[in-house]
């Protein structure tokens, strides 16, 4: 492991953020439903150890600010 890990090599190229009440949505777009599993599972393995690291390379061809 490198001392600056990255969420997901492939986290998608599209975000969306939410705020509903007091919650804070991030969404990433993937590219299929197996990568967006794989990318859940990435994150929710980085929470379990107390961090997560969230790294978009390049810039994403959408960004949606929503309030609901």
């Amino acid at each position: 492991m490198t001392d600056r890990q990255f969420t997901h090599p492939d986290i998608g190229n599209a975000a969306r953020v939410e705020v509903w009440g007091n919650e804070v949505r991030l969404i990433f777009v993937c590219r299929s439903e197996a990568a967006a599993e794989d990318v859940a599972e990435s994150i929710l393995r980085q929470l379990a150890q107390g961090a997560v690291n969230i790294t978009m390379m390049g810039k994403p061809t959408s960004i949606v600010e929503e309030d609901l």
